[in-house]
């Protein structure tokens, strides 16, 4: 059961919107969801320039910085309630554990990460989920798509992300729209892999299972790879999607560096490359100057991680480095401690850079991912 230390949820909803898919069909909506998080005082105000944020880049990349130590202060409280968009895409044929996913996706991205390419697409991870009889709720973390976009630096971060998380579960184990769901995974992306672990860090056995992918523990978010994606001004990179929001939200500079931080070269179709940076997404100064890792201590259930062997953003192009004596993929068991070690499983696929749905290993990596589902 969720742990009574969660806020109570408002079950108010709005905007509802169902469509036909294939081997199911999917509700959008729109909660409400209220939060009580301990987020962090940042020693920030929003950004004059982009030269500002290039400097912060600049200096908190540098192996020797300091910066998190100058900015970080200390905890600051965030009594807030959300509209977050969601889609519940449930199957015609459910399986007999009433399995549904809860995907949550990384920085860079929205919910279409989940279904990207739409119906018939190799690369749509909720045709997948529905084919092997899960539902599957998707939706845009705060501050990205069709959820609300409050300061990003102040109220946008990580402990406020996995509130918003937390009460998303307690959504899925009230049987929403008439659904009873037995079993609840979580699955995420990159930020939105720390997200479910610093979920289950703090409320335990919340989750039935835990499938993180494009994240090694040991690297996590390396800070030296943030030059990569040339953090920009999310109003002055793109005016026409960005402008009506505050220069703490940024984005990729652009193509060559969505491809440096996202992708691996021979391993995706430029297509792919193309489509994703006409749809990416938002992160936030808050997100990323406010990093959580604290170990899982009281977790008990199936963790699954998955990350490409050519992970730049949390390998440094390289999963297979030793960290303690085994890869940086493997020694992510070590944030786990409860987890046994039967229950604690790995997966890299080949050729394969951060953004692991989009690459071209993505159809076998979705059946590894629901093969190991299946024996659960």
């Amino acid at each position: 059961m969720v742990s009574s230390r969660l806020a109570s949820l408002a079950f108010l909803v709005s905007v509802t919107v169902v469509n036909a898919v294939s081997n199911g069909h999917c509700t959008e909506t729109i909660l409400p969801l209220s939060i009580i998080a301990n987020n962090t005082e940042i020693k920030l105000s929003a950004p004059r320039s982009q030269m500002e944020v290039s400097d912060l880049v600049t200096r908190i990349s540098s192996l020797t910085s300091n910066l998190t130590s100058e900015i970080v202060g200390g905890p600051r409280a965030n009594n807030a309630t959300y509209r977050i968009w969601t889609q519940l895409c449930v199957p015609t044929k459910p399986d007999a554990s009433k399995t549904v996913e809860l995907a949550v996706h990384g920085a860079g991205f929205d919910h279409s990460y989940w279904n990207f390419g739409g119906d018939g697409s190799k690369y749509n991870y909720v045709e997948a989920v529905l084919k092997a009889g899960h539902s599957i709720l998707i939706y845009d973390r705060l501050g990205t798509g069709k959820s609300d976009k409050p300061d990003g630096i102040t109220e946008v971060q990580s402990p406020t992300e996995i509130e918003i998380a937390a009460q998303l579960v307690k959504y899925l184990r009230g049987s929403p729209k008439g659904n009873q769901f037995s079993r609840v995974i979580g699955i995420g992306h990159s930020f939105g892999s720390a997200t479910l672990l610093g979920l289950v860090s703090k409320y335990g056995d919340v989750l039935d299972a835990t499938i993180l992918t494009g994240f090694a523990v040991a690297g996590g978010i390396n800070y030296i790879s943030y030059p990569a994606i040339g953090w920009t001004i999310a109003s002055v990179q793109n005016p026409k999607r960005f402008g009506a929001l505050p220069s703490s939200y940024v984005v990729s500079e652009g193509v060559s560096n969505s491809q440096h931080f996202f992708f691996h070269y021979g391993g995706y179709e430029t297509a792919i490359l193309n489509a994703a940076e006409a749809m990416k997404s938002t992160a936030t100064l808050g997100e990323l100057f406010v990093q959580l890792g604290a170990p899982a201590l009281s977790y008990t259930k199936p963790v699954f991680v998955v990350t490409g062997d050519k992970d730049f953003a949390v390998c440094t192009g390289n999963c297979y480095q030793k960290f303690n004596g085994v890869n940086i993929v493997e020694a992510t068991k070590q944030v786990f401690p409860a987890v046994a070690a039967d229950k604690f499983s790995t997966w890299i696929p080949a050729t394969t850079g951060h953004a692991t749905n989009l690459h071209l290993s993505a159809p076998e990596t979705y059946g590894k991912i629901q093969e190991w589902i299946g024996k659960l």
